[in-house]
């Protein structure tokens, strides 16, 4: 099965490292041709994603479209790309989360590790808390405005 999937508690140790959960490691790891194989940088709405590097190419060839005489773009770029690190995992699974990274996602000793599809989060657990909180619509309502009956027939 493709993608990430799955809600992890994990622990941060003092000099900044996790280790991934093995169930979202041998998707990493399958075809790994480098060592600096993924990307973590700031991701939306208050965390920080991990990005394989076909998905992070991807991200780049849709930005490729995009003109930087737009403003918004520029500014989203800045704030994507100026962030961003290359990660490996080390031989225990471990990687380790810049400083900087930890302050952008107020990240402490213990925070969520949730499989996205296309990509991994890591999240503060009050902050991804609050996030649902705040979000202000169910599942079955966002379900609906994401998915038409119509795509699902045979």
């Amino acid at each position: 099965m493709d993608g990430f999937y799955g809600q992890y508690s994990v622990v941060m140790d003092e000099k900044g490292r996790i280790s991934l959960p093995s169930k979202l490691r041998p998707s990493f790891q399958e075809g790994a041709q480098e060592p600096d194989n993924f990307i973590l940088t700031k991701g939306l709405d208050g965390c920080l994603a991990l990005y394989p590097r076909r998905q992070w190419e991807q991200i780049q060839r849709r930005m490729d479209a995009l003109s930087f005489t737009r403003k918004d773009f520029r500014y989203f770029s800045r704030l994507l790309h100026s962030g961003a690190v290359l990660i490996s995992l080390d031989r225990q699974g471990r990687l380790l989360i810049p400083s900087h990274l930890q302050k952008e996602a107020s990240l402490e000793k213990e925070l969520l590790v949730i499989g996205a599809y296309r990509w991994i989060e890591f999240w503060n657990p009050s902050l991804y808390k609050q996030y649902l909180d705040q979000y202000g619509q169910s599942y079955e309502e966002v379900a609906e405005k994401l998915f038409d009956p119509k795509d699902w027939q045979s």
